[in-house]
């Protein structure tokens, strides 16, 4: 009798610590379960038979349509749209959000942020940073594409060699400036220089002003006076 419990001891432990396979006698894990039983009986399957496996691993792998998972779910499969969460949050266009614990539910897209500028006021350019007139104010730290949009009128023809701008939280000096090594340079122009551009700086929560330099060289140099001539829009980047 005691033989008989210690041979039935030894087979549980054997069950315990071996692999087991559902319509397969060659399990890639600890667990698999091979649904169209198309797997070898050796060897490891090829790609299109391992596209109807499940496979749980000794370190807690989890792997759909592979036999090594290298995630602790990992999902492999040529159609799209393997994934279906519906919660009855889910809708068309909507994006899955987390919350704070890692619980995601499906949400509405958020609108982007568009930020207009207030219009500049003709104002006579320096080679010093000097305000247009036109600001804005940022509520959301962040980055942003910042899209300035500066036609000013000077004299004589051709003076000048460039014209610089940057965002500064100060309209007199250079304070938490959108590009933080240098200003954003454009070549001068004929009998205007103007700025129609897209770039991207870090902007903090705040008043920003445009500020506007040139090389110097100019008997005059000014800013326009209405928002298409003189002013600038933000978008914040996600």
């Amino acid at each position: 009798m005691r033989n008989y419990y210690f041979s039935l001891f030894l087979l549980m432990s054997g069950f315990a610590y071996s692999q087991v396979g559902i319509n397969t006698e060659n399990p890639q894990g600890i667990f698999t379960v091979d649904a169209a039983k198309d797997n070898p009986v050796t060897g490891l399957p090829s790609a299109a038979q391992q596209a109807n496996d499940f496979t749980i691993l000794a370190n807690g792998n989890v792997g759909i349509g592979t036999s090594n998972p290298t995630n602790k779910l990992h999902i492999s499969s040529e159609t799209n749209g393997v994934v279906r969460i519906a919660d009855g949050t889910e809708g068309s266009g909507k994006l899955l959000v987390s919350d704070a614990n890692g619980v995601g539910t499906w949400q509405n897209s958020t609108p982007p942020v568009v930020i207009n500028s207030t219009a500049g006021t003709s104002v006579a350019l320096s080679t010093a940073h000097t305000w247009t007139g036109a600001s804005a104010t940022v509520t959301i730290p962040g980055y942003y594409l910042i899209s300035p949009r500066l036609i000013t009128d000077k004299s004589p023809v051709s003076c000048g060699s460039f014209i610089a701008y940057n965002l500064s939280t100060s309209s007199t000096s250079w304070t938490n400036p959108a590009f933080t090594i240098q200003d954003a340079h454009f070549p001068s122009g004929n009998l205007f220089d103007f700025i129609y551009s897209t770039n991207v700086g870090y902007l903090q929560a705040g008043t920003y002003y445009m500020l506007v330099r040139y090389s110097g060289g100019c008997t005059a140099n000014t800013t326009r006076g209405n928002s298409g001539e003189n002013g600038f829009t933000l978008i914040l980047l996600r």
